[in-house]
């Protein structure tokens, strides 16, 4: 059943998997400059596209029966639950098959953006800039969703970006709702190289229209209120530092009390007006405790990543590894993320590649990825039970006392692997047309062999080895248009 507290919990989930696919980097064209007078200057930018897209495949997988005894059963982690493990299909699927046909925005939702900018001395400059986003789809397939009152959030436009700039010599101060950079290279490459004027992966079936690459290697950068500094390049060196408002795991790790600092290094150099490099470094750390006990813990994450134009090609790779990650965005809440009953964070690693070669107004790209998911000790053998202060409870000898039902209760994350072709053919500077292909696969680890006590009808031991990981596989072709400004 969906509850209103679900339905908020998803909203802001999906609205930072949005959020991640917004980047510094824009689309080639120019500002448009609405008034330019007495130095101030109002300008607009933005695009709407719409695609159609169709999904074919696997339903969310059952779990795997245990033949040792069938009255110990699992769940699958990410059932019902948007932005975890795997694609969420229901209510479409139908004897174990998925299909359905939507029509959604692309990779970037329909935006429209303002902004406002004024030289304030010889060498200092202050811009404004504020962006509107929207999508397409009817949200949850659901009318009551574009029609409710002003107290629904998705009808009405996000705020997507809403900041302050102050640049000079001596760099760049940005103030205000802004994109992340934890995620910010394998973002870049997909936007730049993959799926600009694509869809990719649809991300949640009933929600939100894409995520291209995120979710299957490359990791989003998301949004939030912080405040950044970015210095002037040194031979192509620069560094970008900030400090974002903290985000809590709602139900899980509440306190948040610190601003999360984030920061990049890279370098980029022309070599000649047909080849350019680019390499970066980027990192973010957070501070989390549970507000009911004195447990805390921390959320970190790396990633590397580089870019490649010459000529034709443009080649995009990067990788990260963290803890409590995540497999779409930092911080995300989710069952794969951490252990739902006693909040042990779990660590990702992603790798994703992007290949695309560009002759004059077409492009042809191809990319994979892949996240995966580490199991816990607990995940395989059982959690060690804790009192309220976060000490090992024990039993009449002394010994800790074990809950194996995260061992084989669940069957958790494994991997996500996408590959994606596409083809954009640009009709004009303005108008792009674009078909593309994704194929996504989720597996999962499979839960521990377990049998029943018959004295106690209780898990009391595990067994050897674990049943065989369940598997899903979506195909999704898109086909639609893009129109930027």
């Amino acid at each position: 059943m969906t509850t209103a507290s679900s339905v908020r919990r998803r909203g802001v989930v999906c609205g930072l998997i949005l959020g991640a696919l917004l980047l510094a980097a824009r689309p080639a064209s120019a500002d448009l400059i609405l008034f330019d007078k007495d130095g101030w200057t109002f300008f607009t930018d933005g695009r709407i596209n719409t695609f159609f897209s169709y999904g074919q495949g696997n339903d969310f997988p059952r779990p795997t029966p245990n033949n040792l005894d069938p009255n110990v059963s699992h769940g699958v982690v990410g059932e019902g639950q948007p932005f975890t493990a795997g694609f969420p299909t229901q209510p479409q699927g139908f004897n174990g098959k998925y299909s359905a046909v939507r029509l959604r925005s692309g990779f970037l939702g329909s935006i429209i953006a303002f902004g406002i900018k004024r030289q304030a001395t010889e060498w200092t400059s202050i811009k404004s800039y504020v962006a509107l986003w929207q999508t397409a789809e009817t949200n949850f397939r659901n009318r009551d969703f574009d029609v409710l009152g002003k107290d629904n959030p998705y009808r009405s436009f996000d705020v997507r970006e809403g900041w302050l700039a102050i640049e000079g010599p001596w760099g760049a101060l940005v103030a205000g709702k802004q994109g992340g950079i934890l995620g910010g290279i394998s973002t870049e490459i997909d936007f730049l190289y993959g799926h600009n004027y694509g869809l990719g992966l649809p991300c949640v079936e009933f929600y939100f229209p894409s995520c291209g690459h995120i979710g299957t290697g490359a990791l989003g950068n998301g949004v939030a209120a912080g405040f950044t500094y970015t210095t002037p390049s040194l031979g192509g060196l620069r560094f970008k530092g900030g400090l974002y408002d903290p985000v809590r795991l709602l139900g899980a790790w509440e306190r948040a009390p610190y601003p999360r600092p984030e920061g990049a290094l890279w370098f980029e150099r022309r070599i000649s007006p047909s080849v350019m490099f680019k390499v970066q470094g980027e990192g973010m750390y957070q501070y989390i405790a549970i507000k009911e006990n004195v447990r805390e813990d921390r959320v970190w994450g790396v990633e590397g990543g580089a870019r490649l134009e010459a000529g034709p090609l443009r080649l995009g790779i990067s990788a990260y590894h963290g803890k409590g990650l995540g497999s779409y965005i930092a911080l995300q809440n989710a069952a794969s993320t951490f252990d739902q009953v006693y909040r042990d964070m779990r660590y990702f690693t992603g790798m994703y590649a992007q290949l695309a070669l560009v002759f004059a107004r077409e492009q042809f790209s191809t990319g994979i990825g892949r996240v995966m998911g580490h199991l816990l000790d607990s995940d395989k053998n059982g959690h060690v039970v804790l009192d309220d202060m976060g000490r090992p409870m024990l039993d009449m000898n002394g010994n800790p006392i074990i809950d194996l039902t995260p061992a084989y209760g669940n069957s958790n994350l494994k991997y996500q692997t996408g590959f994606s072709l596409a083809f954009y053919h640009h009709v004009s500077d303005v108008l792009v047309l674009g078909i593309d292909y994704f194929r996504f696969q989720t597996d999962w680890w499979g839960a521990r062999n377990a049998t029943l006590d018959p004295t106690t009808s209780t898990v009391t031991m595990l067994q050897p080895g674990s049943l065989p990981g369940e598997k899903q596989v979506v195909h999704f072709l898109n086909m639609g248009a893009t129109f930027h400004w």
